[in-house]
């Protein structure tokens, strides 16, 4: 379920609701101390398929060695 962030215009606390989807999320939110002068606010999200997936995929099969690092095949 994802989480909205809302601002209150009277009493500037932030706050976060969270609702379905399909919810209607132009609806009025009021805020915790009940005010219904509320916006909610728009912001980035960072998603990362991380860096050592393509590096791992690039490391030599069989290396041997059995060290700590990557069953010793980055190890020369």
């Amino acid at each position: 379920m994802p989480a909205y962030e809302y601002r209150c215009r009277v009493c500037h606390v932030s706050f976060e609701v969270r609702r379905g989807i399909s919810s209607d999320t132009s609806a009025p939110t009021p805020c915790p101390a009940g005010h219904q002068e509320t916006s909610r606010i728009f912001s980035a999200v960072a998603v990362s398929r991380g860096a050592a997936a393509p590096a791992m995929a690039a490391a030599p099969a069989g290396g041997g060695g059995g060290g700590a690092c990557c069953g010793g095949g980055c190890c020369g």
